[in-house]
């Protein structure tokens, strides 16, 4: 408990939005795990012009000062994107950094829900970074490991700060982690879906076509609308966050790290694989000048990284709980894997996957993946 007075300020000003973005870096640079996001994407991630998941977004950000020292900060925000998915006239809260002190941390949150009932909302729903497609979720367990890319960051004291402001648990999201070069013989299950898939002459897997990139991003986007659409806190991607989400992942990507499973010629799954950046970044400080972008060059090019994740995955609905739908996702992770390690990645974090999405995390299981992180989305009714 600080024992000092706690200045929650409404902020708007350049100058503040930039100590706002900056806190994590002071806040979190002696923590062993944390690895300091690049402050280009940080700042992006506020600007309108840049970031078209700003569209929907109505927000207010705040910082708390104890005798004029920065220390927490929280967003609160409108997505009507959301309101309009769901009619539950929900706000949301993000950002959400300060010291190892609950009464900031309260204070920080009051401030969100008061702002939130200030604006007619009846529920209040976080953390996440605008949107359940950005990063979401608060840490519970798992902190003896970074975060992969597009990954949140916590401590283990924010959560008794989160519940002691009166949120409670929505949703669960799980996190396995694959050894790439373990779990093998597949289970009997896996080995079967796989062979059948290899004998099916309607499956076809394919590598993603390098030359029609826009075309396949807009090709799994799809899917992933169609697949995700009954999941908790789902929200379609518009054209423009399609657009937008290709330029900035396509730097990531290596060859054969997307797959798309089709049956009788039409696309209907997907599998994508991604380096992890935080490993590459990791000791920058979130810089690229004056030698940052030479390590990170040399850290992704020519040392290799060994940790990947799959952020993006899924299987139309019409063929959830299929024999060829099951077969094809079985498939698509074998060959994926296989994929990853000649890119020489010695893991693989699938996340998130929703605590009751039982199909996934079969999927998870069969592959020999272990639930090594969990996050939590929390509520409150306003």
């Amino acid at each position: 408990m600080s024992g000092s007075l706690i200045d929650i300020l409404h902020i708007d000003a350049p100058q503040d939005i930039d100590a706002f973005l900056n806190l994590p870096y002071e806040l979190y640079r002696s923590e062993p795990h944390w690895r300091a996001p690049l402050r280009f994407e940080r700042k992006e991630q506020f600007s309108t012009n840049k970031n078209p998941a700003l569209t929907p977004i109505t927000r207010q950000l705040f910082l708390a000062k104890i005798d004029d020292k920065i220390v927490g900060r929280i967003a609160a925000f409108v997505n009507k994107t959301h309101q309009n998915q769901y009619g539950d006239a929900a706000g949301h809260f993000g950002y959400f950094d300060c010291i190892k002190d609950a009464d900031v941390g309260v204070a920080l949150l009051g401030a969100a829900k008061d702002w939130l009932v200030s604006r007619q909302c009846k529920k209040m729903i976080g953390p996440a970074q605008w949107s359940v497609n950005e990063e979401c979720g608060l840490l519970i367990d798992g902190f003896d490991t970074p975060p992969v890319v597009m990954m949140s960051y916590g401590r283990p004291d924010y959560q008794a700060m989160i519940e002691t402001a009166g949120l409670e648990k929505a949703v669960d999201m799980y996190a396995y982690q694959a050894d790439l070069h373990a779990g093998y013989p597949r289970p009997k299950p896996t080995q079967m879906m796989v062979k059948l898939a290899e004998r099916d002459s309607d499956i076809n897997v394919r590598p993603m076509r390098n030359e029609k990139f826009k075309e396949e991003v807009d090709l799994v986007m799809d899917i992933f609308n169609d697949a995700w659409s009954e999941n908790w806190g789902f929200l379609p991607f518009s054209d423009a966050q399609i657009k937008h989400m290709a330029s900035e992942i396509r730097p990531l990507m290596f060859k054969e790290g997307l797959w798309v499973g089709e049956i009788k010629g039409e696309p209907v799954a997907y599998i994508w694989m991604i380096p992890d950046l935080n490993e590459a970044i990791s000791g920058l400080d979130g810089r690229l000048l004056p030698f940052g972008w030479a390590r990170l060059v040399h850290r992704l090019k020519i040392k290799g990284v060994k940790q990947a994740r799959i952020p993006l995955m899924g299987l139309r609905k019409e063929w959830h709980n299929t024999r060829k739908g099951l077969a094809i996702v079985a498939q698509l992770c074998e060959t994926v894997f296989k994929a990853g390690r000649e890119q020489g990645f010695t893991h693989c974090e699938l996340s998130w996957i929703l605590e009751d999405n039982e199909a996934m995390i079969r999927i998870c299981e069969q592959a020999s993946a272990k639930r090594y992180k969990t996050y939590r989305m929390y509520e409150m009714a306003l």
